[in-house]
């Protein structure tokens, strides 16, 4: 990892970027979890065969863009942002944020630009199996002035954040023990109750982001609100997580039919409840 890291900084960007994209290519060529990506596209059935002939390429070409980026340290790279203005919206309220993410874009990238801008920015995310790998990534948070707290602890860290009216990150598109099902672009998948369930314990802002490659190698950078949904007057707890993780989760299925091809779930056995992937 370290030695790939030297060569892509040692690389002009718009050429990493297109070295990136042939890696990718070799890998959809090669077939590198191509029957897992097919049974996902497949089990969703929102686009039919032509269409996943078009999209399913540019997917895996995306994704060696990513992790060039990913790789790459010091500048950023050029991007615009809509709705900057809403992370003082959610300062203002006081009672802390939760930035629901997903695997889409470039996630790491959020923490680069915003570790040192907000009111502190903490991230939770799962320890890699590779102690080596582990240091090393956490480096690369730990430069930008992000705090990372892990799973073990998460619920924990992630209340002691918002009491002290922070932001904290969480992907929340993943198959965990301690997910919940719930329906995710039309289908049921477990879903990461921590965000819902905070939210409604708590009071936090919801504050969903994304950001995407474009074309020219630029990022585009989207923020939203999510303000809580209606509730009926009979709504016990759990209902109310509930529709807090439906919202959440429709959230991001609508960003992935508008953009399939930069969803990094689909590489991931994201339906295994209800789907055999041997």
């Amino acid at each position: 990892m370290r030695s790939a890291e030297i060569i892509i900084n040692l690389t002009p960007r718009p050429i990493a970027l297109k070295l990136g994209a042939l890696l990718g290519q070799t890998l959809y060529v090669c077939g590198v979890y191509k029957k897992i990506v097919e049974k996902n596209f497949d089990h969703v059935g929102l686009w039919n065969e032509s269409e996943k002939k078009r999209i399913i390429p540019k997917l895996y070409r995306n994704m060696g863009r990513y992790i060039t980026d990913f790789l790459r340290k010091g500048k950023e790279p050029p991007y615009r942002v809509d709705n900057e203005e809403l992370l003082d919206v959610c300062s203002v309220r006081g009672k802390g944020t939760i930035v629901v993410l997903a695997h889409f874009g470039n996630w790491e990238l959020l923490a680069s630009i915003w570790g040192t801008k907000v009111n502190k920015l903490n991230v939770v995310a799962m320890p890699m199996k590779n102690p080596l790998v582990e240091k090393w990534v956490h480096g690369k948070r730990d430069a930008t002035g992000v705090n990372t707290i892990y799973t073990k602890n998460a619920l924990r860290g992630m209340l002691m954040a918002l009491k002290k009216n922070e932001f904290t990150a969480i992907l929340i598109d993943q198959s965990l023990k301690m997910g919940t099902p719930a329906q995710f672009l039309g289908k049921t998948a477990d879903t990461v109750r921590t965000a819902a369930g905070l939210i409604q314990k708590t009071g936090a802002t919801a504050l969903p982001v994304y950001a995407i490659l474009q074309d020219d190698g630029s990022y585009y950078i989207y923020i939203s609100i999510a303000e809580p949904p209606k509730f009926d007057s009979d709504d016990d707890e759990e209902a109310i997580i509930t529709k807090i993780q439906t919202q959440h989760n429709d959230i991001l299925s609508e960003w992935i039919k508008q953009h399939p091809e930069h969803w990094f779930g689909w590489f991931h056995k994201r339906f295994k409840r209800h789907l055999d992937y041997k």
